[in-house]
């Protein structure tokens, strides 16, 4: 079910005529901020400045990785400044060129 939400009493009493179902929640405060702030996809309908138009943007929450916690490592004298540790993540194996002794070797 869709939910909408107005800033302003004619918008909400246009929403709920022209769809007969459900309610118009009127809400205080800028569109923006309150579609930037939902943790859900949000479709907001913004005014134009030509006559009759509307702009329409879509937020859509990105999701968060999960990252590894930065570990750190015993360094320099007697171990007394400490450095992060950054994991590198795998890389793809490629196939590697064999040496001149083992072309040689194989043929």
């Amino acid at each position: 079910m869709v939910r909408w939400i107005a800033f302003d009493d004619d918008t909400a009493e246009a929403v709920v005529t022209r769809f007969k179902r459900g309610a118009a929640e009127i809400q205080h405060g800028d569109p923006v901020s309150l579609a930037l702030g939902a943790q859900q996809p949000s479709l907001v309908i913004l005014p134009s400045n030509a006559p009759g138009r509307v702009v329409l943007a879509h937020f859509q929450p990105k999701p968060i990785a999960e990252e590894e916690p930065i570990k750190y490592q015993a360094s320099g004298f007697l171990g007394l400044s400490d450095e992060p540790v950054y994991s590198e993540p795998p890389q793809p194996e490629l196939e590697t060129k064999k040496k001149w002794w083992q072309r040689r070797r194989s043929a």
